[in-house]
């Protein structure tokens, strides 16, 4: 199988360079791990949450990443992770329904770089992260229990995968999550015009030229969807929202023709966002000592990575 390899750096911990204590690598590695599958989980599906049942394995083979070595330093680890196009090539290799799709010889830890980054640009869309993959990002920030503490990863031979994570970022990362907009419910009626009968994905034309993507939740079967392809619809459901506050997907716990008096219902949802100068007003982009008080019992810490996992199902 085909790798990429890169270097995560880890400097200001307590200990001396090369060494780590066990339990923070755990919690190093609980949030790199969860960061990488919310995130690719959310280019795959359009959440970053769990979906239904049981995890994929092309998103358990997606993270298996491999540990090569341990260097002095700060405290550097070689990481090896596979190949999206050979991990998840069913899930990205068609780009037939949601915008943002990763290159196949990207990896996941290249779309942690690049949710990551994401937040910290000016009135980012939202197209890599959403709550759930800021939730994760954050792990980062308890897990050495300890402010001042900076992890860079460096891609090896290659420009992609690149990132790096302080306590200043992460004050970003944090002030982006309480923006994104809480979801809601709307109902939005437009033509079905494509159907992901293995998962319950769909795609509504609102207009030529706006398109709603959605899901169907739990109380609903894809076979809800057959008899409508191709048709004006109507949908009833909880809209998820991106950062900048254009919607993500709808979340359908209702779907039917379209009547007559839907027609006041063709037009995108929306919901204004706050812009970044309105977020960080008075905000300097430096920060003091983090008081790790703020986030106890947020974020989780002594979970076993295969607790923590099982959670996201």
């Amino acid at each position: 199988m085909k790798t990429q390899r890169y270097q995560l750096r880890i400097s200001g911990l307590k200990e001396d360079e090369g060494q780590i204590k066990m339990a923070t690598l755990r919690r190093v590695m609980d949030a790199l791990l969860v960061t990488a599958e919310r995130t690719t989980r959310l280019l795959a599906t359009g959440a970053g949450s769990g979906g239904r049942g049981a995890r994929p394995q092309w998103l358990n083979a997606a993270i298996d990443f491999t540990i090569t070595g341990l260097k002095p330093g700060s405290t550097i680890f070689d990481i090896e992770a596979p190949r999206l196009g050979e991990t998840a090539y069913e899930q990205f290799a068609k780009k037939d329904l949601w915008n943002k799709q990763p290159d196949l010889d990207e990896t996941a830890l290249d779309l942690v770089a690049q949710s990551i980054n994401e937040t910290q640009t000016d009135n980012p869309i939202g197209d890599y992260f959403d709550s759930s993959v800021l939730e994760a990002i954050l792990m980062f920030r308890q897990a050495a229990r300890a402010s001042g503490v900076r992890y860079e990863m460096i891609p090896q031979g290659t420009a992609h995968g690149q990132f790096k994570l302080d306590d200043i970022s992460c004050t970003y990362v944090k002030k982006r999550l309480n923006a994104i907009p809480a979801p809601r419910s709307f109902i939005v009626s437009g033509r079905l015009d494509e159907i992901k009968h293995d998962n319950g994905r769909f795609r509504l034309l609102v207009s030529e030229k706006s398109a709603l993507f959605g899901r169907l939740d739990a109380s609903l079967s894809v076979e809800a969807l057959r008899p409508l392809w191709g048709k004006q619809t109507t949908v009833e459901g909880m809209v998820h929202f991106k950062s900048n506050g254009q919607p993500r997907l709808i979340e359908a716990r209702r779907i039917s023709g379209r009547l007559e008096k839907d027609v006041v219902f063709e037009e995108m949802p929306s919901i204004e966002a706050q812009k970044s100068h309105d977020l960080l007003q008075g905000q300097p982009k430096q920060v003091g000592a983090f008081d790790p008080i703020e986030l106890a019992g947020a974020w989780p810490g002594d979970e076993p990575i295969e607790d923590l996992l099982a959670q996201l199902d």
